[in-house]
């Protein structure tokens, strides 16, 4: 966005939208009502896949870190299928996501806003806000959308259709399991990610973790940890706040980036370059920050029989049920009491910031993530470690994935 006039964000009045109120109430309505009568297991794991699918292509990839802040290149092509997918999220069309992320990053930089751009009131009322309403200023500033953008006509089609397209998506669903898969694949992902959409919103400029401060800035984000996976990454907004337009907006060890882990992906495969990150961004003389642990690295790649050789090593270990295990991490999505809790009683966890995510070391080799974790309950008694044993070679494979990425 280029900002022409910078006019008043403090001043206005709130009013009700019907399209805006309709549109969210009947989608929810209708998951609500529908989704009872219909649920069967089939349709649960389709909306969670849609719903995950719309959310870390479309809203993460294509909507935020692509349209509005251009934080990576990729072919034009699909430029347009991570926007089209953004559209299925059912929050807008493009370009009114995009104006309206705009006029909120303006009004947030401000010295004041007004709360329905901050966030600021109650909870209930700001439901109210967010989801039925529209704010009028009195003399709204002038944000002229890039003409490239503007002018596209794809992108003018999709503003000019959004709510039609889902049509399409509804069409096959039905063509595939009839209504229940169109109430739980359409509507009730729409409510769900329209809901969440605000709830993050809601609780990320109120509540969390901040690393940074942006000095004179009428709103500060906030790093929501326990949703990083259910948003793809978007919850670390403190970080988002610090650098908007970075592509990687987990920053530090242990903040899980779905987003990222995609856009790694993509870059091997050739789709995605020219990735923005912190470095990259303007300095700001007006950014503090706080964390005194380092930006995350890429980490040296350990081979794949290493990574095994480390796991079967710590399965022998869980079998004997020797020795004492101590279990280190940021425990940034669990807390050291949980962990405590989890594990056997020949466990020890510690706070350990400075590692990337939760790790023991075993004979010379470290088991990290969800493998450690699970070794780590495992220790409790028979049944538990029967349980870590036939979990470990999924979570060795997540694990290497991860490792992977972060190659």
């Amino acid at each position: 966005m280029q900002h022409s006039h910078n006019g008043n964000v403090v001043n206005g009045s709130m009013v009700w939208s019907p399209v805006k109120s309709l549109w969210w109430s009947a989608m929810v309505g209708v998951a609500l009502v529908g989704g009872w009568f219909t649920f069967s297991w089939a349709a649960l794991v389709l909306f969670l896949a849609t719903t995950g699918t719309v959310l870390l292509f479309g809203h993460s990839l294509g909507s935020h870190r692509k349209l509005i802040h251009d934080s990576f290149a990729c072919p034009k092509w699909l430029e347009y299928l991570l926007v089209y997918t953004g559209v299925q999220v059912g929050l807008s069309g493009p370009l009114g996501l995009l104006a309206q992320h705009d006029l909120r990053d303006h009004a947030q930089r401000q010295p004041d806003c007004h709360d329905y751009l901050r966030h600021g009131r109650s909870f209930w009322k700001d439901g109210w806000w967010q989801l039925h309403c529209e704010l009028r200023l009195d003399h709204p500033p002038r944000l002229a959308v890039p003409a490239h953008i503007a002018q596209d006509r794809f992108y003018r089609f999709l503003e000019r259709t959004w709510m039609l397209q889902q049509l399409p998506p509804a069409l096959l669903l039905y063509a595939l399991g009839g209504w229940p898969f169109v109430i739980w694949g359409v509507c009730a992902r729409i409510g769900a990610g329209v809901t969440g959409h605000w709830l993050i919103g809601y609780f990320a400029h109120n509540h969390g973790a901040m690393a940074h401060t942006v000095e004179g800035a009428a709103v500060q984000g906030h790093n929501v940890a326990l949703a990083s996976l259910l948003t793809m990454g978007e919850s670390w907004h403190n970080n988002h706040h610090a650098y908007p337009g970075s592509a990687r907006l987990g920053l530090y060890p242990g903040e899980w980036d779905p987003g990222w882990w995609v856009l790694v992906l993509l870059q091997r495969a050739g789709l995605a370059w020219n990735f923005r990150l912190p470095a990259d961004c303007p300095p700001r003389a007006e950014l503090r920050v706080h964390a005194a642990l380092p930006i995350a690295l890429p980490q040296a790649h350990k081979s794949w029989r290493a990574t095994v050789g480390a796991i079967a090593t710590a399965s022998r270990q869980l079998l004997a049920r020797r020795g004492q295990l101590v279990l280190e991490g940021p425990f940034v999505l669990l807390s050291e009491q949980a962990a405590h809790c989890l594990a056997g009683a020949g466990v020890q966890a510690q706070r350990t910031p400075l590692r990337s995510r939760l790790s023991f070391d075993h004979g010379g080799q470290t088991v990290r993530g969800l493998p450690a974790l699970l070794i780590a309950v495992g220790t409790r008694n028979a049944f538990t470690a029967a349980a870590a044993l036939v979990l470990l070679p999924l979570a060795t494979l997540c694990e290497l994935a991860r490792s992977q990425v972060d190659a």
